[in-house]
């Protein structure tokens, strides 16, 4: 979900503008795809309705099908910056289950061939044979070189940039603790399709997963690394089921889990050490305002509401100064509407905007430490560009995937 300031609106627009929106909308628009698919984002929805704590996937390995080629795609449908110069740009076959990735290591100049990393669902394949397909494959980058897909409930592994792939549960190595050169995996929104925290080793992209016990019976909804290897992530089951906020600063050996709540549901946790951390927080339904900011500085154990309301916020990150980033977009779904990357230096208590740019879409627009906001400058209607920022001052532009 997204933030920002409101300004110039009169009165009875102010008020429709900051009456809370309901988590499975804001999840709605967040999921939303550069290209949009009602009906695939509605199964989202439900699939993600109805989610339970579930081990990282069982089944064996099956050799990709045989299967006509697609053609290739122009333009992916979800970024996922990996680092200051790389990202993973990922398109998912509405039709045929095969999700492509392409990459890219000098800002977008050049990116790696759509078919040199691909992976065919096959059980998802074969119901689609029989007219009643079981759904897209759901896809999470973990890393420059380490994805994973889920085929149908079945996990599968690459750690080679997409090119050959493993079944998940076999492939990932349990850990009491992540080792401290591997990275925890960044994921909001549900983290579908990972259930509990992971973390790579950027070198060799071997994916790691914890034996020790979680920190909340509900299920991973957001995780977010700090800078300092600490660990903050959120549990949630359901739109107004509770939240389980919690912190980790031993790899993810041990946590401290606080209880927020029967009747709120989280948009996001962010964490800027293993004592300062924030929480983007829905409140009930019956309460005024827009969605509500909880601070901690004692590792998760209190959280105070800092006193802003940000309507239609998501996408929360912590810039390279501390400053809180985080991407409005606003109600509706109009294709010239524009996005707003907020910014605030007090300690969330007051966000301004940054900048304005657009189109405004729906994919992840943060990572730890970034935020981006899409352009375009042909007339195709399809972004081609991000502007990426770490501090809400400077810019610099990353081509898409021409």
């Amino acid at each position: 979900m997204r933030g920002r300031e409101f300004s110039g609106f009169d009165v009875d627009t102010l008020t429709e503008a900051v009456s809370p929106p309901s988590l499975d909308v804001l999840r709605s628009a967040a999921r939303s795809r550069r290209r949009r698919s009602v009906a695939t984002v509605a199964a989202a929805l439900v699939a993600l309705a109805g989610l339970a704590a579930v081990p990282l996937v069982t089944g064996a390995d099956r050799p990709d099908p045989v299967v006509p080629a697609d053609p290739s795609p122009t333009q992916g449908d979800t970024l996922t910056l990996t680092g200051p110069d790389s990202g993973v740009d990922v398109d998912l076959s509405e039709d045929s289950c095969v999700a492509r990735f392409t990459y890219t290591g000098d800002r977008g100049r050049t990116w790696s061939d759509w078919d040199a990393a691909r992976f065919q669902g096959s059980r998802c394949t074969a119901n689609v044979a029989t007219g009643t397909p079981s759904g897209r494959n759901e896809v999470a980058v973990l890393g420059e070189r380490s994805y994973l897909v889920s085929d149908a409930g079945t996990l599968h592994l690459s750690t080679d940039f997409g090119r050959t792939w493993r079944d998940a549960n076999s492939a990932i190595v349990a850990v009491p603790a992540f080792p401290a050169t591997a990275r925890p995996v960044f994921c909001g929104f549900g983290c579908r399709p990972l259930s509990e925290p992971l973390a790579v080793d950027p070198a060799s992209g071997t994916v790691y997963r914890l034996t020790a016990k979680a920190p909340s019976w509900r299920p991973l909804y957001s995780l977010y690394p700090a800078t300092d290897g600490s660990i903050w992530a959120a549990y949630q089951l359901g739109s107004t089921s509770g939240v389980t906020l919690a912190r980790s600063a031993d790899g993810g050996a041990t946590w401290t889990a606080r209880e927020v709540g029967d009747d709120v549901s989280v948009a996001a946790v962010v964490g800027l050490d293993d004592r300062e951390g924030y929480a983007l927080i829905n409140p009930p339904t019956t309460a005024s305002g827009g969605l509500r900011l909880l601070h901690t500085t004692d590792g998760a154990k209190t959280w105070t509401d800092v006193g802003v309301d940000l309507p239609w916020t998501w996408d929360l990150t912590v810039g390279s100064d501390g400053s809180l980033l985080a991407i409005s977009t606003g109600e509706g779904d109009e294709p010239d509407r524009l996005a707003r990357l907020l910014v605030s230096r007090d300690d969330g208590k007051h966000f301004t905007v940054a900048r304005e740019y657009g189109p405004s879409v729906g994919a992840a627009s943060v990572a730890p430490g970034y935020a981006w906001l899409y352009g375009r400058d042909g007339s195709t209607g399809e972004p081609d560009h991000i502007l990426v920022t770490t501090d809400a001052t400077t810019w610099s532009r990353f081509a898409l995937k021409p």
